[in-house]
């Protein structure tokens, strides 16, 4: 799936695609690869649809749950700002593709392994209740089980190879 330093006088193939990323690094990935906003936003966005073409058109619901709403969406923006801002100040990368060299436990990560995805979810939760969308609510719910099978469960696998996961997995949850 991955392959470090790629040399770019290598064929790519069809199921493949060349990114380019800091320090000069070139990485193969497999077109397979599960890119978690992507299988989180999917059944949001489709959710959505299903629910406005044949249920009911979305609108905006009433004025305390569009506030509630964006309360809910601001705090979820936040949350994703300080994962970002552990992930850069650990010289670390959010992408799940490259690896990861040490564990994060400090800031957000103290709380929760994975901050990204529960800011997904609660984003995602905030625009469903800014809309009263069960739709939206429902491919949320649909796109965080995706992500736990097909993205976390496999990052944990690799992150028991690291020195102080162990110890950071039995004393921090996973979700919330």
């Amino acid at each position: 799936m991955l392959k470090e330093n790629y040399d770019s006088s290598d064929k790519i193939t069809q199921e493949s695609v060349e990114m380019s990323l800091d320090l000069g690094k070139k990485y193969l990935i497999n077109k397979r690869l599960r890119i978690p906003p992507v299988i989180f936003f999917m059944p949001c966005v489709i959710g959505g649809n299903i629910e406005n073409f044949i249920f009911r058109k979305l609108q905006f619901s009433n004025n305390l749950l569009v506030i509630l709403g964006l309360i809910i969406f601001i705090f979820a923006i936040l949350m994703m700002l300080l994962s970002l801002r552990a992930f850069y100040s650990n010289n670390e990368s959010p992408a799940p593709f490259i690896p990861t060299k040490k564990i994060i436990t400090n800031g957000i990560f103290k709380y929760t392994r994975n901050p990204m995805y529960v800011s997904f979810f609660i984003s995602a939760f905030g625009i469903s209740t800014i809309f009263s969308s069960f739709g939206i609510l429902f491919g949320a719910i649909i796109g965080i089980l995706l992500i736990h099978k097909y993205v976390v469960l496999e990052e944990e696998k690799k992150l028991e190879k690291l020195e102080g996961f162990k110890a950071y997995k039995n004393s921090t949850r996973r979700w919330i």
